[in-house]
């Protein structure tokens, strides 16, 4: 974990991660956001998120739910 906010994490809908970043990423979200994610084909759209303040072994930080378009 970066800092004591925590990290950003990308997962898809079953929350199975597709990508992290280290720290919080310094962007505004909205539900239908297309995001892309190195090694994944084609792009995703961002479907929910949310916080979740802890220790670092619980993955502290922004979660990001993405949806493949």
């Amino acid at each position: 974990m970066s800092d004591n906010f925590g990290d950003t994490y990308f997962l898809d809908e079953d929350g199975e991660r597709l990508g992290s970043a280290e720290g919080i990423i310094p962007i505004t979200l909205y539900r239908g956001m297309t995001i892309t994610i190195h090694g994944y084909d084609g792009a995703y759209e961002v479907v929910d998120w949310n916080y979740h303040h802890g220790h670092p072994d619980e993955d502290a930080g922004l979660r990001i739910t993405l949806r493949q378009k």
